[in-house]
């Protein structure tokens, strides 16, 4: 997990966190990342495929999150 000052490891599947913090606004958009919705910045597709930008780090968007992500981060904006 990285935050803003630190990282630290954590042992337990990233489904658990996904549904623990959903609520909180975090949102899978890879099967190895999680994100807080609040903090990406921007949304980038090439070649059809997405990444967003997060505190100034791209991070690859996995197809089968695409979506949804798209959905949230519109909702988002209205």
């Amino acid at each position: 997990m990285h935050t803003a000052h630190d990282s630290h490891l954590v042992r337990t599947p990233l489904s658990t966190p996904a549904d623990d913090w959903a609520d909180a606004g975090f949102i899978r958009i890879h099967r190895s990342l999680l994100v807080a919705l609040a903090h990406v910045s921007e949304l980038r597709v090439d070649s059809g495929r997405a990444s967003v930008v997060v505190g100034g780090h791209e991070l690859p968007v996995s197809r089968r999150h695409t979506r949804e992500l798209r959905e949230l981060l519109t909702q988002r904006r209205t």
